[in-house]
């Protein structure tokens, strides 16, 4: 599985599916010497997902500075991975026009692996959205062209 690579930086004020990513994957390497809560995976990152980055940049001896850069989404995803295994859990915001990111790049780079030639931008446009119908409907979807559950689970299957 790729790692959904990084695509731009995140700090207070972010949103969209590479933010939700984040909350995952902070969520998912949670322990009992954790000091801040679970957060909600809602794809906006605020002041409790700030407080999280600069815990784990602490813990991890990157630079504390609440934001996730490449280095700091590099890690982060290495821990998760230490944990759950090598797969990219379903961000929780359904990716369609108009969204951009690491993950909209994930997307890509599958639908490419099945015959697509998208360019691997990040950024969910006309093209994205009729390579994504099609996928749907060789794997039996609702062919909506966008990514939710059901659709990423089938591009990424955790087994």
């Amino acid at each position: 599985m790729a790692i959904p690579a990084y695509y731009s930086l995140i700090r207070r004020g972010s949103s969209g599916p590479d933010v939700a990513l984040v909350q995952t994957w902070l969520n998912g390497i949670r322990d009992s010497c954790t000091w801040h809560a679970a957060l909600t995976v809602d794809g906006t990152f605020g002041a409790n997902a700030e407080k999280a980055v600069r815990e784990f940049q602490l813990r991890y001896g990157l630079k504390e500075d609440g934001k996730v850069g490449a280095n700091t989404w590099n890690v982060l995803y290495a821990r998760y991975t230490a944990r759950h295994g090598l797969i990219v859990p379903y961000p929780g915001i359904v990716l369609r026009s108009g969204s951009a990111g690491g993950c909209v790049r994930l997307v890509q780079q599958k639908l490419n692996t099945d015959g697509e030639r998208l360019t691997t931008d990040g950024k969910f446009g006309a093209s994205t959205v009729a390579a994504v119908k099609r996928y749907q409907t060789r794997h039996s979807l609702t062919s909506d062209g966008s990514v939710g559950k059901d659709t990423w689970e089938k591009m990424f299957p955790a087994a």
